[in-house]
């Protein structure tokens, strides 16, 4: 009995854990907003990663939050795209799809702008992006904005491009993969190479890049009052002001938060086509 019991117990922190309850559940009287996380780790992993941030946002503003995490990409992409969590930390990509189906509205981003790049190794004869047609391009995953964005320009080359895909899993993977001749190209984050030893970057060369896009925003479904929505927002940029704030902020992806626009910073993704070059929801 005690073994059984057990059990069920355990089963039930595991569905709190991930799923996190209804989304704007009515808790002792108020309101408890959920905030669905992008799936970069195992969910025990995000949780630690992300309960200091939402422990301080929720003394700073007076609200409740309750973290929705997953084990997979395809169970987060189905639940924003039914416009489930009140509040999401996602990709661009993902953040633009929500938007489109659900109005989900960026509140906060990262000030640093990224860029995207495609990479081949410094001896290599590739020359060009035609020179692509009929190689090998390593990407991290099917879903990564790197990797989307890439595809996006490549799909769209004025040469008809056609290319084998390897999914590597990892930055450092795309970069063995190029190094080590397994690939003929692969697309990387440029400032997640820039962290890599000098040694290695140098025996890199850079073939193409995006134009540089905002970075993941935190955004709220419009069904939230403009009054918590606004509470959230300038909870985070106070955040900032204060030396533990910044290292809360850079834990979550978020160092040095700045408002976030759509218009401004992601309706131009809007030209990628991101269901026809992913498997979105699967």
């Amino acid at each position: 009995m005690r073994t059984s019991m057990l059990f069920a117990l355990l089963r039930l922190l595991i569905a709190l854990l991930l799923f996190g309850g209804a989304s704007t559940a009515a808790v002792a009287g108020g309101a408890v907003y959920t905030l669905a996380l992008i799936p970069s780790t195992p969910p025990v992993s995000m949780h630690t990663q992300w309960m200091p941030f939402v422990e301080r946002l929720s003394r700073d503003t007076g609200l409740e939050f309750r973290l929705r995490l997953y084990e997979t990409m395809a169970e987060f992409e189905r639940d924003i795209w039914s416009g489930g969590p009140d509040f999401i930390f996602s990709s661009p990509i993902q953040l633009m799809v929500a938007h489109q189906s659900n109005g989900y509205i960026p509140l906060l981003r990262g000030e640093k702008l990224i860029a995207i790049g495609l990479f081949v190794r410094k001896d290599s004869p590739i020359t060009s992006v035609k020179d692509i047609s009929g190689k090998k391009v390593a990407f991290v995953g099917n879903k990564n904005i790197c990797s989307v964005y890439i595809q996006h320009l490549l799909a769209n080359n004025k040469d008809k491009l056609t290319y084998t895909t390897e999914y590597a899993g990892s930055t450092r993977n795309v970069i063995l993969n190029v190094l080590l001749g397994k690939s003929d190209a692969g697309a990387l984050f440029i400032p997640e190479l820039m962290r890599e030893p000098e040694q290695t970057r140098n025996q890199l060369r850079e073939l193409l890049s995006t134009p540089e896009i905002a970075p993941h925003p935190l955004s709220a479904h419009p069904r939230v009052p403009a009054s918590v929505r606004d509470a959230v927002k300038k909870a985070g940029l106070a955040m900032a002001a204060t030396e533990d704030g910044k290292d809360l902020l850079k834990s979550v992806r978020l160092a040095s938060p700045v408002t976030a626009d759509y218009d401004r910073d992601y309706r131009g993704l809007e030209q990628i086509d991101v269901k026809g070059l992913t498997n979105w929801g699967r």
